[in-house]
């Protein structure tokens, strides 16, 4: 098993604890400072199937055929395709890469973000609080920190990617923070971090009372247990051809 975006391990983890002793996986991510995150988790459950590698996802270093499964999570394909206009805008060289590995037969299974409430409220804060910063640098009415995705854009991608069998599905869940700092961590790990800091090296006065403001508006959303958010994630599952579907288009 594959898992490209490994990031801290959120995925890798739980798949490599589901595969057992006998399962095996790599996880990959172009930024290594994030494996520290991930070897932490690794090491605390003593799991022993497993290695990461830091690597581009659209340029995978592995043998055609290698793995039965491939996981993408929180990657994004926007880098590529217009989920607004349902449109390619360049060429899917990571799904390529994916198609390219995985033998015939398996399976890929993407996850993706289709909305975070609290990291888009987050930039109402900024519109609301920074304006000029906001118009500085071109965030606009609609701006985001991360791949906003669809289903119907999914599909497609996986349909011209030449897998069938898609299935697409959506949960929503509610997710805690136990206070406001933790919150703030999560949200600046989550895609927040370049404003953030740049504000903060710009203007230290400015940032210190801009995160006194959100941190005051954020009392909308905490109960007894903390700061809730709630996030939409999509799953979309393909299988490639089989070897004898693959001859018979040939």
């Amino acid at each position: 098993m594959l898992d490209i975006g490994t990031g801290a391990g959120s995925v890798l983890i739980p798949a490599l604890e589901k595969a057992g002793v006998h399962g095996l996986g790599i996880g990959v991510d172009i930024n290594f400072g994030w494996f520290k995150h991930a070897l932490l988790e690794i090491q605390k459950r003593s799991l022993r199937n497993t290695a990461l590698a830091q690597m581009d996802a659209t340029n995978l270093g592995f043998m055609n055929g290698l793995f039965d499964r491939v996981l993408c999570g929180f990657v994004g394909w926007n880098y590529c395709f217009d989920f607004v206009r349902q449109e390619f805008t360049s060429l899917d060289t990571m799904l390529a890469e994916i198609s390219q590995v995985l033998r015939a037969g398996g399976r890929v299974g993407i996850s993706s973000w289709a909305k975070q409430e609290d990291l888009d409220w987050l930039g109402e804060q900024f519109r609301m609080y920074l304006p000029a910063y906001v118009a500085d640098q071109k965030m606009g009415s609609a701006s985001t920190v991360y791949s906003k995705e669809n289903a119907k854009g999914l599909e497609r991608i996986l349909r011209e990617g030449g897998f069938q069998d898609i299935e697409i599905a959506t949960e929503t869940a509610e997710f805690v923070s136990t206070d406001e700092e933790e919150w703030w961590c999560q949200v600046w790990g989550a895609g927040w971090q370049e404003h953030i800091d740049r504000v903060a090296r710009t203007d230290a006065n400015k940032f210190k009372q801009f995160k006194k403001q959100v941190f005051d508006n954020l009392q909308i959303y905490r109960r007894s247990d903390g700061i809730h958010s709630r996030k939409t994630v999509l799953f979309a599952f393909g299988k490639k051809k089989s070897l004898g579907g693959l001859l018979s288009n040939n």
